[in-house]
């Protein structure tokens, strides 16, 4: 049976592919884009993500790449990927050091009281 820390090191492979048209490739775990990862009995594992945008035309690749990579885990039996679309993503949701990545190529713009207003 798969642990938690194998589904998220497969998932730091699935490449968010906004961060990819910037020139920054960055993970869907960097993004903070995962919401919940589930491991039941008999290795089916849901994974659960925010989109960064609620109209993104790339969902359906991005959870194509989920199941392609949890599921090249062994002990996997199945993969679904879902999209909470009530869960809001927001820059500061990355991880420090995708942000400072990004923000080489692309400022975003710092909204105070958040994370990124802190870090800067």
């Amino acid at each position: 049976m798969p642990d938690i820390e194998e589904i998220r090191s497969a998932l730091s492979t699935v490449v968010d592919p906004c961060s990819i048209a910037t020139g920054v490739p960055i993970s869907v775990v960097d993004m903070g884009m995962i919401v919940n990862i589930d491991i039941a009995e008999g290795g089916n594992i849901q994974v659960t993500l925010r989109l960064t945008s609620p109209i993104c035309w790339q969902a359906s690749n991005i959870a194509a790449k989920v199941e392609e990579k949890v599921g090249n885990i062994h002990g996997v039996r199945a993969v679904r990927c879902l999209f909470d679309a009530a869960s809001e993503w927001m820059p500061d949701m990355m991880n420090e050091t995708a942000r400072k990545r990004l923000r080489q190529v692309r400022p975003f713009p710092v909204v105070p009281g958040t994370a990124a207003t802190r870090a800067s």
